[in-house]
């Protein structure tokens, strides 16, 4: 069977035959503590109905792809069921999401005034939980877990060794000497190509041998995980006792220049960096590029702040569940993640619009320009990192990384460039707000975006899994339809910034 059939097998679980939630309700709503009582839970059911009290199961049975799991009702902050067979996406206070159906058939709910409220399961639409204190024993879980469904687990990888086979032969590498490992399990043959970032700065390639990796997560919950189904561990990365799985470690930003909004329901938006802006000279620098590059263009740009990764699955579909938009797919290569593919121009500027509303601040699409400047990291080289490409700087055809020619890869995969920013070059294109345009010739000086009366064609930017090196440059320009979806095109988002600028923004390299 491939692994795109086995990805895209539905989840065939026994709903209710194996598990019950573990803890008995209260009985009565005065035994609330009083802290309890001032925060409220909120149940918004199918119909419409929306309840406010105390969920009082103290625990949330989960059956997932992966094994059963209990989850502290105490340390979880929201429950989305999409109504198919109880089916439940669990996010903690630390950020992990777990996968899988709910066993139970109904929670019940303490109201103040009122007796226990039983809630059918299946009737349910979401629930978000309100934070309060928690003496619940927690695990040692220093590494992140990420699988190709858009899982994200805290948790301690108890595998002793990784056994690696390449052209050198056959290695075991103790998870001690490993900080990140990537996964791509090939659609021809089925073969889990591994790539391996040791805490000494070495990279190994090859095939991994190992076919499940046991792992350890923050609740005691022991899960046996399939090599097929993991997109990558980062070990050693959260060193917090209440943190949760961290994908900026490779980052090191100027505390001032890091800046996350707060979407309308608590949760985060998308992670950015305040840039400097300021004169730059954009195009073909080395004058052996693109026709549409030429000649360079000095810009001045007002400070800025732009997305660190491109836009996720994980929080493109938060947008869907709020819009009318089609569903992007992701061509089984799983979400979570991984850049969000197949979406129009529309799309993105839709979901920006829909950012700004949740955020009450002003989002859009980079400008051309702007999208160059934050790509080049102060640079004047072919690629943030160089003149040649070299190997596994970034995801494109002949970019000698574990997803080249095949399909995208997860956020963050590579190293950021000097203005701590993720996969400006390779990976997929992206959306950019301006209209195609086959020069400078119109092009604004202060980097402001190109308009058209009946503009159909935009500008995408930065080269994809499925070009050559030479498209990945930092100057290349290429555009598609505005209205047309693809595997290899997604976008990142700008957040326009307001007021005095504080010294320690992000800056060019001295």
């Amino acid at each position: 069977m491939s692994l795109t059939s086995r990805l895209n097998r539905p989840l065939r679980l026994r709903v209710g035959a194996a598990l019950t939630l573990l803890g008995l309700c209260m009985t009565a709503a005065g035994n609330l503590s009083a802290a309890d009582s001032m925060a409220a839970d909120v149940v918004t059911m199918r119909n419409g109905d929306i309840h406010n009290g105390t969920v009082v199961n103290k625990r949330l049975l989960l059956e997932t792809r992966f094994g059963q799991v209990a989850l502290p009702k105490a340390l979880t902050a929201r429950i989305e069921m999409n109504g198919a067979d109880n089916a439940a996406r669990v996010t903690t206070r630390f950020g992990e999401i777990y996968q899988g159906v709910l066993t139970n058939s109904e929670l019940m709910m303490a109201r103040t005034l009122d007796t226990l409220l039983p809630l059918e399961t299946a009737a349910i639409a979401d629930i978000e939980i309100a934070p309060r204190k928690s003496r619940v024993k927690r695990f040692p879980s220093p590494d992140s877990v990420a699988t190709v469904f858009g899982d994200l687990y805290s948790a301690r990888v108890t595998s002793g060794e990784f056994m690696l086979k390449s052209e050198q032969g056959v290695q075991l590498i103790p998870r001690g000497d490993i900080h990140i490992l990537d996964i791509n399990v090939s659609e021809d043959d089925d073969t889990a190509r591994a790539q391996l970032l040791l805490n000494s700065g070495t990279r190994l390639r090859g095939e991994l041998m190992n076919r499940t990796i046991v792992v350890k997560d923050r609740y005691g919950n022991s899960l046996e995980l399939p090599v097929d189904a993991l997109s990558s561990i980062a070990f050693q990365v959260i060193h917090q006792h209440n943190a949760g799985p961290r994908y900026d470690y490779r980052s090191h930003l100027p505390q001032a220049a890091y800046l996350r909004d707060r979407l309308r329901d608590g949760s985060a938006g998308p992670e950015l960096v305040a840039l400097r802006g300021g004169v730059f000279r954009r195009g073909d620098l080395q004058g052996d590029g693109d026709s549409d590059e030429q000649p360079p263009q000095t810009v001045k740009l007002k400070p800025f702040a732009i997305g660190i990764y491109e836009v996720s699955f994980d929080e493109y579909d938060i947008f869907l569940q709020h819009s009318r938009h089609e569903h992007a797919g992701d061509e089984g290569w799983g979400r979570g993640r991984r850049p969000a593919i197949n979406l129009s121009w529309e799309s993105a500027k839709a979901y920006t619009e829909w950012l700004s509303q949740q955020t009450g601040e002003r989002y859009r699409l980079p400008t051309d320009a702007e999208w160059e400047y934050a790509a080049r990291g102060g640079t004047t080289t072919r690629f943030w990192w160089g003149e040649q490409v070299g190997s596994g700087n970034a995801n494109c055809a002949e970019c000698q990384s574990l997803w080249d020619g095949e399909k995208s890869s997860p956020a963050g995969s590579f190293a950021p460039n000097p203005f701590g920013l993720h996969d400006t070059a390779g990976n997929v294109f992206e959306w950019v707000a301006d209209c195609w345009n086959d020069s400078f010739s119109n092009a604004a000086e202060d980097g402001s975006a190109l308009e058209k009366t009946g503009c159909g064609v935009r500008v995408i930017r930065g080269g994809a899994w499925s070009f050559p090196a030479k498209e990945i440059r930092s100057a290349n320009r290429w555009r598609d339809f505005q209205s047309r979806r693809s595997d290899d095109t997604g976008f990142r988002v700008v957040r326009e910034l307001q007021g005095d600028m504080p010294d320690q923004l992000a800056r060019p390299p001295q």
